[in-house]
C-alpha cells in the first residue's frame, strides 16, 4: 500500500511538472522597451538542454540572460528568429 501511495505521488508531481513545461507562452516585463511574449511551447521542439543547461529548471529572465546568454545569441547564430528590439518588446 505505501509503495502506491508514493508512486502516485510521485506521478501526480511528475504531471505538475510536465504540465507547467508544456504552457504555451509567458510574459516577461521587458523593462521601458514593452513587455516580451516569449512562445514556449514553439521553443520546445528545440529541446530542454537548449535553454535549461540539461536540467529542466525555471530560469531566472533578465536583459543579460535574454539578449547575451539566450534569446539573442541563439537568435543570431541560428539567424533564425527576431534580433531587433521592437522585434520582442511590445509596449
Amino acid at each position: 500500500m505505501k509503495k502506491i501511495a508514493l508512486t502516485l505521488i510521485a506521478l501526480i508531481a511528475f504531471s505538475g511538472a510536465a504540465f507547467a513545461a508544456a504552457q504555451d507562452s509567458y510574459e516577461y516585463k521587458g523593462g521601458n522597451m514593452g513587455k516580451v511574449a516569449f512562445p514556449h511551447k514553439k521553443h520546445m521542439a528545440l529541446g530542454c538542454a537548449k535553454c535549461h543547461e540539461g536540467a529542466p529548471k525555471k530560469i531566472e529572465i533578465n536583459k543579460g540572460v535574454a539578449h547575451d546568454q539566450l534569446c539573442l545569441k541563439c537568435h543570431k547564430a541560428e539567424n533564425k528568429g527576431p534580433k531587433g528590439c521592437k522585434d520582442c518588446h511590445k509596449k
